[in-house]
């Protein structure tokens, strides 16, 4: 069985945050380091000279029924591609604005200063029946003021014509008259088959509500997209993502084994690269891939993984991997600096944090993790694993009381992860001296976790430490020894400072040599 990865916030589950895009909307009272304000003023960022700042902030949906929320989310973000291919304007990254989305700015000026723009670009989508009609205005963000404005009308059938629409409109507003190669690119198509369009913004939708139902659920709308269109590679590009995004948090496919997901995740992001290799969603999700192909090393996934980001600067989601696999090959220096790349890309955002908090929790700094944690969960109280990350730094204090809090808000945010859930849970059962029902609920997460090779290294930590809290140090050596492969998978998990009472034991030490052993020469400090 192919061991989860260290991923989305925790010791004890392997999930991305993504492509962190968290499912709750993180307050605008997070400053870009984790710390809750007053921030630190920050220049804005000037666009190159002779350019126009532009961002682009996510559009409301002004339908009464939720579901067509994927059509605003997925109009804004083909706008924002559309119009950075055009040479006059500099256009922010989707990651810059998500921090705005459902959180309309009321102080444009602060807005543009935040973003280094001199043009928002508003708007909304109203769908019914078979038509869309969308609002879209430009605002000088200095003053505030409506610079230029139209209302559009187009079938629902056909979003891609739509959105084609929308671009030339609003690039005409901002620059005028278009040269005609800008005028041509506003009108490239990734596809030309408007319901594989359709199918493509729902999985895109799906796949940023990191649930286990709705990533498979986004599989399926890509799958589906490319039945209707094989050439799509941003739809493959995605489809690998997503099967990678399985393996990573560790949440089963309905009808096949992990190593089949992980095979097909691996043909996926290779025909993706295949039929473009400037593609940087697939240089991503390769990246992820390989830290399953190639569990001993690592081998080749910084190097994919550096060709996203160099690909595409502004992909968040890209540096946070490139983070966590230098947090895996040890090299917590390189991983911070990355981590903070991905946070001035997207300020607040929550999986980025997470990380940035547990390299501080490595270097055993429990104040500054401590802090870090506390920011988070203030501005996305909603983001479960959060909480039993704290959990570990609170029993750490001693303070087991607010450790029984944060482990009951993360069964109760996190229901779907059953293995993060309930070993915080019964890791505070264990401490409180609740031995049955920390036994109790023991049994079933390794019912789940222990396959042949043993509890995945991802999550080892968290299945090993309610055994050390119970006094059972046989049986948590005997978790430790059976978990494969060594290699940096396995390492990174045994250098929890949660594990510190087993660091002296000779069954442990034997363990962290042989998986510190399998780390790439060089790449360690």
């Amino acid at each position: 069985m192919w061991s989860k990865v260290f991923l989305h916030g925790t010791w004890l589950t392997g999930v991305v945050l993504a492509c962190s895009l968290a499912p709750f909307a993180v307050a605008h009272a997070q400053c870009p380091d984790g710390s809750l304000p007053p921030c630190r003023s920050a220049p804005s960022r000037p666009g190159p000279a002779g350019k126009n700042g532009v961002a682009v902030l996510y559009f409301d949906n002004l339908s009464r029924d939720s579901t067509y929320a994927y059509v605003a989310d997925g109009l804004t973000e083909e706008l924002i591609l559309k119009l950075g291919s055009v040479s006059q304007l500099d256009v922010r990254s989707r990651f810059a604005v998500r921090r705005y989305r459902d959180q309309p700015p009321s102080d444009p000026a602060a807005v543009g200063r935040a973003l280094g723009v001199s043009y928002l670009v508003v708007g909304s989508v109203r769908p019914g029946n078979d038509r869309v009609r969308v609002t879209v205005e430009v605002v000088r963000a200095t003053t505030g003021t409506r610079v230029w404005g139209r209302e559009l009308d187009g079938s629902s059938a056909d979003l891609l014509a739509v959105t084609d629409e929308v671009a030339q409109v609003v690039a005409q507003g901002i620059v005028g008259q278009l040269a005609p190669a800008e005028a041509a690119a506003l009108t490239s198509r990734a596809t030309n088959n408007p319901e594989a369009y359709d199918h493509f913004l729902r999985g895109n939708f799906a796949m940023a509500l990191r649930t286990p139902l709705a990533v498979l659920r986004a599989l399926n709308e890509y799958q589906t997209a490319l039945r209707l269109d094989p050439a799509y590679t941003a739809a493959r590009a995605r489809t690998a993502y997503a099967y990678a995004m399985l393996l990573g948090w560790g949440w089963p496919h309905p009808s096949l084994p992990a190593e089949s997901v992980l095979a097909r995740g691996a043909a996926e992001a290779d025909r993706a690269l295949r039929q473009d290799s400037a593609s940087s969603d697939a240089w991503m999700a390769r990246g992820m891939l390989l830290w399953f192909l190639e569990p001993r090393g690592l081998r080749g996934a910084p190097e994919a993984l550096e060709r996203s980001v160099a690909l595409d600067s502004g992909n968040a989601e890209a540096w946070n991997l490139l983070g966590v696999t230098d947090m895996m090959l040890g090299r917590d220096s390189a991983a911070e600096f990355v981590l903070r790349r991905a946070l001035a890309i997207e300020p607040g955002r929550p999986i980025s944090l997470m990380r940035l908090a547990e390299v501080r929790w490595l270097e055993h700094d429990y104040s500054e993790a401590r802090r870090l944690l506390d920011s988070l969960i203030a501005s996305a109280p909603g983001f479960y694993s959060a909480y039993a990350d704290r959990v570990g730094i609170l029993l750490h204090a001693g303070d087991t009381a607010a450790a029984r809090r944060d482990a009951d808000l993360c069964a109760q945010l996190g229901a779907d992860d059953y293995v993060t859930t309930r070993t915080v849970v019964a890791w505070v059962q264990a401490v409180e001296g609740d031995s049955v029902d920390a036994r109790r609920g023991m049994d079933s997460v390794l019912a789940l976790t222990a396959g042949p090779n043993g509890v995945r290294a991802s999550v080892l930590p968290g299945v090993v430490m309610p055994f050390v809290a119970l006094g059972d140090t046989t049986k948590a050596l005997d978790i430790v020894e059976h978990s494969q492969p060594r290699g940096p998978y396995l390492w990174l998990s045994l250098r929890w400072p949660m594990l510190e009472p087993l660091w002296g034991l000779a069954r442990f030490q034997r363990v962290v040599d042989e998986s510190r052993a399998a780390v790439p020469s060089g790449a360690l400090h």
